[in-house]
């Protein structure tokens, strides 16, 4: 695995032909980290203030996925307002940035699932995975999404999901939560490519 460092300590070592053609700058990542934050904390501080009212009707809460699904175009909308380089997408694409699509996927726990009738040609995905609690445990960028990544179609489900090892070589992780052996948690801002670059 080939380890970037980020701003926050360290050299680069990484040749510029090991990174993707168009990499994100540490602004950018640094946008897309806050508008992903802002974004859930907004969601957590309404979820923490509408289940007290729930229970107190003798209602049973609607889980945080639910309130949330207009989420990602929360995400979206922040994310313009920080990067100057991504502006609105074009047709059924969430964003544009230097001419490419992309798109912004919420999963709750870990990994990409999507909607088998996708037609999958090319686009970049921001992915942002959390808990239960709305809290976010990752933001990582999956480049230049191909087919093959995905799980195949099949008849009784809806959903494709992302094969993480055949789609490793495209995936850049630019925030995680991870646990230290004393069972803490703690912010990671690393950034890795698993491979060269992305095909």
């Amino acid at each position: 695995m080939i380890l970037l460092s980020s701003r926050h300590g360290g050299s680069d070592p990484t040749p510029r032909s090991a990174l993707p053609s168009r990499v994100l700058t540490e602004d950018e990542r640094e946008g897309i980290r806050l508008a992903v934050h802002s974004a859930f904390r907004k969601l957590k501080n309404l979820y923490t203030k509408i289940v007290p009212i729930f229970q107190s009707y003798g209602f049973t809460p609607p889980s945080a996925g639910v309130i949330a699904r207009d989420l990602s175009e929360k995400i979206e909308a922040s994310i313009i307002q920080h990067c100057e380089s991504f502006t609105n997408g074009i047709g059924h694409c969430d964003l544009c940035r230097l001419g490419e699509d992309w798109e912004v996927e919420i999963c709750k726990d870990s990994g990409l699932t999507i909607n088998q009738s996708k037609v999958i040609k090319g686009e970049t995905y921001i992915v942002v995975n959390y808990k239960a609690n709305s809290v976010v445990t990752k933001i990582w960028i999956l480049w230049n999404a191909q087919d093959r990544f995905f799980s195949p179609r099949k008849a009784n489900t809806n959903a494709r999901s992302l094969n993480i090892h055949e789609a490793a070589s495209n995936v850049e992780v630019i925030f995680t939560v991870a646990k230290s052996r004393e069972g803490r948690f703690y912010t990671d801002l690393s950034i890795s490519f698993r491979s060269s670059s992305p095909h």
